[in-house]
């Protein structure tokens, strides 16, 4: 099986969107791949030294290869974290773990603290991230936490 970044067509409302050509034997399909925004934003941080057509053909071969192994037939993807394991770490815990624990004192903050620090959270900035602020009453320190829709930032 080969598969190729045949075109960057640019930025979908949605994140970058691109065309891939998958050779199965004599079979070749074209499959569209779209990357979330902030997800994206995160990816080009984590490597900034890779070009942006270089990532996004990285980031197509590992995704594609994974869901064909899957039996997934679909023209489109839309690319998670879980596609791209080799390229996103793990989290070692959870993100609503991390957010209650305090980085002063290690204590997990009760989980109404948490509650009002995402309730009193401000709308994503152009990052698509929203910064979190939890207050930990054992040694009464304000803890900032930036938050994306796929977790804790790494």
């Amino acid at each position: 099986m080969q598969i190729d970044l045949l075109h960057v067509i640019g930025d979908a409302p949605e994140g970058p969107w691109s065309v891939f050509s998958v050779s199965r034997g004599e079979d070749t399909v074209l499959m569209s791949m779209i990357i979330p925004r902030s997800l994206w934003m995160q990816m080009t941080r984590h490597d900034p030294f890779s070009s942006e057509i270089t990532l996004m053909e990285k980031i197509g071969q590992v995704a594609i290869t994974k869901r064909l192994a899957q039996g997934q037939t679909a023209q489109s993807i839309i690319i998670t974290p879980e596609d791209i394991p080799g390229v996103w770490p793990a989290a070692e815990e959870p993100w609503d773990v991390t957010l209650r624990r305090c980085p002063t004192c290690q204590q997990l903050v009760p989980a109404g603290e948490l509650l009002e620090g995402l309730a009193n959270a401000l709308p994503p900035d152009s990052r698509g991230e929203i910064e979190v602020r939890v207050l930990c009453p054992k040694c009464m320190t304000s803890n900032i936490f930036r938050l994306t829709p796929w977790g804790i930032p790494l």
